[in-house]
C-alpha cells in the first residue's frame, strides 16, 4: 500500500475519532442541562383549569397535585411537606421528558399556602401560562406546566 492511502486512512480515522468524541460530549450535556424547548415543539396544549370553586373553598389548602396532562395523566400525590419535581431519582414527583430538568421545581408550604419554585431548569415553570422566576404562591383555580407535564392542586 503507498504511503498516501496510509496516511490519508490516519486522517479519516482521526477525524472520525473526533466526531466520536464531539457527539458524546454532546449527549452528556444534552442529558445533564436538557434542552430548551420552543412554543413550535410543545404543539397544542391547552391549559386544564380547575373548575370555579365556592369562596369558602377557596381558603382551605389543597392536599394534593393532580397530573392533568402529560405521560403520567391521572397521577395523584398528597402535598404535604412539599413536592420535588424533576427527572432525579430523588425527586418525589419524577417526570420523564425531555424537558424537564433534573431537579427542576418545588413545591413547598408557604406562609398562607404553598408556593411553587423554579429551581434554575432550563425550560422554566409556567404557572397559569407565565414563566415563573421567583417562588409563586398558587391557589385551587391555578395551572401548573413542566416541561410537557400540566398539573393542578385539589382538596
Amino acid at each position: 500500500m503507498s504511503e498516501l492511502v496510509v496516511l490519508a486512512l490516519k486522517i479519516l480515522f482521526l477525524a472520525l475519532l473526533w466526531l466520536f468524541v464531539l457527539f458524546t460530549g454532546n449527549v452528556i450535556r444534552t442529558d445533564m442541562f436538557g434542552r430548551k424547548v420552543t412554543t413550535d415543539e410543545l404543539g397544542e396544549i391547552s391549559p386544564v383549569v380547575a373548575p370555579a370553586r365556592k369562596r369558602r373553598q377557596d381558603k382551605r389548602l389543597p392536599v394534593r397535585l393532580k397530573i392533568t396532562k402529560g405521560t403520567q395523566v391521572g397521577l395523584t400525590l398528597p402535598l404535604e411537606g412539599g413536592i420535588k419535581i424533576g427527572r432525579s431519582s430523588d425527586c418525589q414527583l419524577i417526570l420523564d421528558d425531555d424537558y424537564v430538568s433534573t431537579r427542576h421545581a418545588q413545591i413547598a408550604r408557604g406562609g398562607d399556602g404553598y408556593v411553587i419554585e423554579d429551581l434554575g431548569s432550563t425550560n422554566g415553570t409556567y404557572l397559569n401560562g407565565e414563566r415563573i422566576t421567583v417562588p409563586t404562591p398558587f391557589t385551587l383555580t391555578d395551572t401548573v406546566r413542566i416541561g410537557r407535564t400540566l398539573m393542578i392542586v385539589e382538596r
